[in-house]
């Protein structure tokens, strides 16, 4: 199958083959990439092209897939590092096992060991071999029920496909299976199969019941998911910019920032004479938008972009007032995020200018030309201060704006920890196999879940400023520090480091790390103490 690039100047835009344009299309998940930013020139439903590519595959193996649809959980990592997935095969296969029905059966334990040792490969009932060897003798999918039901159980095509609708979605019935289950015994009884083989066929479908995919379901994700992982691969800073306009997935708007980082992508505040209204990637810079500023109006934005694109960019403070006529409020928080680094001034100079030309916007509004301009620029000099904000003023801020940091990563603040020799980096827990080790983490996302007997564990994502691992913790220790994993962290970890999954530390120890990052003066309100960020204090008579 070919599918074709329209001849655009601006945008790639990828056509399905003619069979599937009733389906879904890429790009209405993640925006086309723009053809000025890099040369543009792959054709993303050239399967052979998209299925050896060595850059996508080796980030799938990986598991570095934050941001790739339906592969970028912290389960389904670490699954893609367990299986070595390297083929459209295998991701589809472990699209399907991540599933809960083959995770609570034991069977995607099951399946991970078979494909790592052919030893293992070994059947229940030897006909099974002739039906599921491509699934190592494991039912992943849909089908191989039927496979089993019809020749290993003995029922006939019409009471396996009744099997398969009664387990599955909307169509779920437990009357229906227990209908079917005494004529699946019978059957497998009349086949010769013994009652612990029976019993172990039905346990492992039984299991099945409203979780199973179909294999073209898993097919269609796996596909989508090989995608959007060749985009990242190959288009960082576009794909990262389009999975967070998009209002990202699994994580939250931190989460993507801090993978960005990782990707080595410059991550740059946004601003009001390079921002557009979402946040943009190209070549190895990711422009944050104007979106990301919680409490700026869309109108406002759409004021901003427009005006600029209009009349050219701003030149000062006085030339932004007049022209886009934003109120004092809106402008304060982007002087305080940012977004007005382009005019080369601190941000106490920006608020104090503020307050002036807010108090005399009248004035301004009527006198304002070319010949003002130069006497709003002499104003910027003489009342311009050199003391800027502190790190943890302009972080803090940061926060408050976009709900996640940019300058710094919160783990800076405590570099005395970070520095410790005896703690051990997310990247170097290779290294550390089956052994003991202590690590510090930011919350990056959790899963707290029900063993099966009885008590509570949970799953901390968490981050240092090498990459990610998961803290699991057990419900012995989950009993004792369940309460600490309700904030951000940063997190003490001690525990033992997987043998099988060198990104997992099995927590023994775990507490929180506190640090009063923030005066009790810095945190003072500017507008309502004209705090501006140095020891100065301005009064209405002053201004």
């Amino acid at each position: 199958m070919r599918s074709f690039i329209q001849n655009s100047p601006e945008y790639a835009l990828y056509q399905v083959p003619t069979e599937w344009r009733s389906g879904a299309r890429i790009c209405n998940l993640y925006p086309p990439i723009p053809r000025h930013t890099r040369h543009v020139d792959f054709d993303i439903y050239d399967f052979e092209m998209l299925f050896s590519d060595q850059a996508t595959i080796e980030l799938i193996k990986s598991g570095k897939t934050i941001g790739c649809f339906y592969i970028e959980s912290p389960g389904m990592r670490s699954l893609l590092r367990r299986l070595d997935v390297q083929t459209f095969e295998m991701l589809t296969a472990a699209s399907s096992i991540i599933r809960p029905g083959v995770a609570e059966s034991g069977m995607m334990q099951e399946f991970i060991a078979r494909h790592k040792d052919p030893s293992k490969r070994k059947y229940l009932i030897p006909k099974m071999e002739e039906h599921l060897s491509e699934t190592y003798g494991v039912m992943i999918y849909q089908e191989d029920v039927i496979k089993v039901a019809h020749h290993i159980a003995g029922l006939t095509l019409e009471e396996a496909d009744l099997l398969r609708r009664a387990m599955s979605g909307k169509m779920r019935s437990h009357k229906a299976m227990e209908q079917i289950m005494h004529k699946f015994f019978l059957s497998s009884q009349n086949k010769g199969l013994t009652d612990e083989q029976a019993k172990e066929l039905w346990r492992q479908i039984e299991s099945f019941a409203g979780y199973s995919f179909c294999k073209a379901h898993s097919a269609s994700f796996a596909l989508l998911s090989f995608q959007v992982a060749f985009l990242k691969a190959h288009y960082p800073a576009e794909f990262m910019a389009s999975v967070l306009s998009n209002g990202g997935g699994f994580y939250s708007p931190a989460v993507y920032i801090q993978e960005s980082k990782r990707l080595r992508l410059e991550v740059k505040l946004p601003c009001i004479n390079e921002s557009e209204y979402e946040y943009t990637g190209r070549g190895r810079v990711l422009r944050i938008g104007l979106m990301a500023i919680k409490n700026l109006s869309r109108t406002s934005i759409e004021k901003i972009i427009s005006e600029r694109g209009e009349n050219g960019k701003y030149v000062s403070l006085a030339d932004f007032l007049i022209r886009t006529q934003l109120g004092y409020e809106e402008t304060a928080l982007l002087i305080k995020c940012g977004a007005m680094h382009c005019f080369k001034i601190t941000r106490p100079t920006l608020l104090r200018l503020l307050d002036v030309y807010i108090h005399h916007r009248k004035i301004l509004n009527e006198n304002y030309n070319d010949l003002f301009i130069n006497d709003t620029f002499a104003l910027e000099r003489d009342i311009t201060t050199d003391v800027n904000y502190s790190a943890e003023e302009i972080c803090r801020n940061e926060y408050e704006a976009f709900s996640y940091m940019v300058t710094r990563h919160p783990l800076n603040f405590f570099s005395e920890w970070l520095n410790d020799t005896r703690i051990v980096k997310a990247k170097d827990m290779g290294k550390y196999r089956g052994k003991n080790a202590r690590m510090i983490g930011w919350y990056m996302t959790s899963k707290r879940i029900r063993t099966k007997k009885g008590g509570i564990m949970k799953f901390l994502s968490l981050e240092d400023l090498t990459g990610t691992f998961e803290a699991v913790i057990f419900p012995k220790v989950y009993y004792g520090v369940a309460e600490l994993t309700m904030s951000m962290g940063p997190y003490l970890v001690e525990g033992r480091i997987d043998t099988y999954d060198p990104t997992n530390i099995v927590v023994e120890n775990l507490r929180v790390l506190t640090f009063l990052w923030i005066k009790a003066d810095e945190m003072k309100d500017s507008v309502d103490h004209n705090y501006y960020g140095d020891k100065e204090k301005i009064s209405e008579e002053e201004l």
